[in-house]
């Protein structure tokens, strides 16, 4: 058997009935398809979309049920004109008199240009010259493939002929269509794993002759950690922070590092110019399937992260898996449009996003601390794994048993979301682990840096000292008349920058503080030599000066103005805390001051290009 080629065949069965090709090709402005998590085609939108965007001339075989039931369906530019769309669709009742039916259809006046489009297909096998009848003959023999197909009851088949060369402007020639051809196959071959996650190991793919498996990610990510995160769809996330809310769902997020990413060139070798291509990237997937909805290289700014610098740019990789079709898609299922939802689309959007770039935060600094905090480090032991070799038998996503992290989120005072603790539990299925240095592991908390030692020595005066250490004798004498006894209780108040936590009480957290202090004044009392003698008129001296106070608040209390105390400073992990609430602050002013700095260019560019307009008009003039 000789073979032609001169375009691409996809060839597919399906469990239930197919739609009718009069629906699916011939309903151009209709999507009525339900959105559930079950289905993700629309009346056959993206069938046409990438019809018209691959290729001049496409025919579409469907065998719904036997033999008899046969379609066949046309989508090419040569049918198309200003009146209107022409998608002509045909149906058969019988394989062996396939031939002479599609002849006599064909040679219909109404159907001439249809014909015309057969004869084209024709050429492949008449040395160039449209035939019809030769066309025809090829149309049979897939008719004849599809229904041998392993004996499915329901089987379609989408014939690209006249396959167009997207990287190039210029026509194919027909030497050229076999290398087309084979580098689209090439391409299909490593996207087509990347663009559905939860395909089971029991359908089989091929394309062309390799067989497909799909355990993409898997395969490239290192410390592949899967952490389930509670979103609400009409309700802010700030309003009753914790509580269950009946719009409320649960998705599941995968995160890793890309070790074969962050080993690529920052550089293209042959243009010399920088490319980007280890910053933190989102992939959102979306249905049962797993189908690739929207993918962005760097996600810092859509997430309110840190977009400068090398932060978050050690090729992590953030999968969002709306597996139950929460996600409102467009129809042709190539982005997330939040307005298409009737109530509440720019709220779950915020909601999304929000507790996404929570878990995004945790997961980057828990793997930084493994290595003292340092991000060089972190990159070196990613990169180790380029060459690793992979184990056999891996499970697809849906299937497999990867690390996860149960994380416990709190609200801050600047209005984020960050997760107070977490509890991790190892999976089996997860390859590439991190294991974290002794020498240079991070305990929590900040550390601080030593300053170096100045390279000058300061010359020393010796009358400058002596006065210096009687200022500080007599100062500390003065600090001593001045000392509270361990009678004078301090009021203890809530540190600056404390975040709301769930559980957490205000009155045993000041009872606690309380009883410190006391214990510490004690001590302190008993180090400076107090006795009981000392204490008991300073006491009364104490009550004497609150009642004076009272009496004084009868006669004139609007006068009276409390003095403001501050808050003093902050120590362990309250200062800690108060410290990230700042820095996450300033990493989203930064981000978004970056984002208006770039709108500011586009408008300058624009601008720019007015004036030019304006002023060829007056040199016209």
């Amino acid at each position: 058997r000789q073979t032609y080629t001169t375009g691409l065949c996809i060839r597919n069965n399906s469990m239930e009935k197919i739609t009718p090709l009069e629906l699916a090709l011939n309903h151009l402005f209709c999507s009525d398809k339900l959105n559930s998590a079950e289905t993700i085609g629309e009346n056959g939108v993206g069938l046409k979309q990438a019809a018209a965007s691959l290729s001049d001339l496409t025919f579409v075989l469907v065998k719904n049920g036997s033999n008899e039931d046969l379609e066949l369906g046309i989508i090419a530019k040569a049918l198309q004109n200003e009146a209107g769309c022409f998608l002509p669709c045909f149906k058969f009742n019988d394989l062996k008199n396939l031939h002479e039916k599609m002849t006599k259809e064909f040679n219909q006046s109404k159907y001439a240009s249809v014909a015309e489009c057969v004869a084209e297909y024709g050429k492949a096998t008449s040395n160039g010259i449209p035939s019809l009848d030769k066309g025809i003959a090829r149309l049979c023999k897939h008719f004849e493939d599809i229904c041998k197909f392993h004996k499915n009851p329901y089987v379609f088949e989408v014939i690209l002929d006249k396959i167009h060369d997207r990287s190039s402007k210029q026509a194919i020639g027909e030497k050229d269509k076999k290398t087309t051809v084979a580098e689209i196959i090439k391409q299909l071959q490593h996207e087509v794993p990347m663009r559905y996650l939860h395909i089971d190991e029991k359908f089989k793919f091929s394309v062309g002759k390799k067989e497909l498996t799909f355990r993409y990610w898997q395969e490239r990510l290192v410390e592949l950690t899967e952490i389930e995160i509670p979103v609400r769809s009409k309700t802010p996330w700030h309003e009753n922070f914790g509580a269950n809310t009946p719009d409320q769902y649960w998705l599941r997020i995968f995160l890793g590092f890309d070790r074969f990413r962050i080993s690529e060139a920052d550089v293209e070798p042959e243009t010399g110019i920088k490319k980007a291509n280890k910053q933190c990237s989102l992939y959102i997937y979306s249905r049962k399937s797993g189908r690739l909805i929207l993918r962005e290289r760097d996600c810092r700014v859509r997430l309110r992260l840190n977009a400068g610098g090398t932060e978050f740019c050690q090729a992590l990789t953030v999968i969002i898996d709306d597996v139950d079709g929460h996600l409102p898609v467009n129809p042709t299922k190539q982005d997330v449009v939040f307005s298409n939802q009737s109530q509440g689309g720019e709220t779950h959007e915020d909601n999304l996003y929000a507790m996404v770039r929570a878990v995004v935060t945790f997961y980057y600094t828990h793997h930084k601390k493994k290595y003292g905090g340092k991000k060089s480090i972190l990159t070196s032991k990613i990169s180790q794994f380029v060459d690793s070799d992979l184990p056999d038998g891996m499970k697809s996503c849906a299937n497999c048993k990867l690390t996860t992290y149960k994380v416990f989120f709190n609200q801050t005072n600047t209005n984020l979301i960050r997760v107070d603790r977490s509890e991790e539990e190892p999976g089996v299925d997860t390859i590439f682990r991190l294991l974290p240095d002794d020498k240079t592991s991070e305990p929590p908390g900040r550390t601080t840096r030593k300053r170096k030692p100045s390279p000058t020595k300061k010359k020393s005066n010796p009358k400058a000292e002596t006065e210096c250490k009687d200022t500080n004798k007599k100062r500390s004498k003065k600090d001593g008349k001045h000392e509270n006894p361990a009678g004078a209780k301090s009021s203890s108040k809530r540190a600056v920058g404390m975040p709301k936590r769930y559980g957490y009480d205000s009155n045993d957290y000041d009872q606690s503080d309380s009883e410190d202090d006391s214990k510490s004044e004690d001590s302190s009392s008993k180090e400076r030599g107090y006795n009981d003698k000392l204490k008991r008129p300073l006491d009364l001296c104490l009550s004497s000066e609150d009642e004076s106070e009272k009496r004084y608040e009868k006669k004139s209390t609007k006068s009276k103005r409390t003095p403001k105390v501050s808050p003093g400073p902050k120590k362990g992990k309250d200062a800690h805390e108060a410290l990230e609430n700042r820095i996450d602050e300033l990493e989203i002013e930064n981000s978004t001051l970056k984002a208006r700095t770039e709108r500011l260019e586009e408008d300058l560019k624009a601008a720019k290009r007015h004036i030019r307009m304006l002023e060829r008009e007056m040199a016209v003039a």
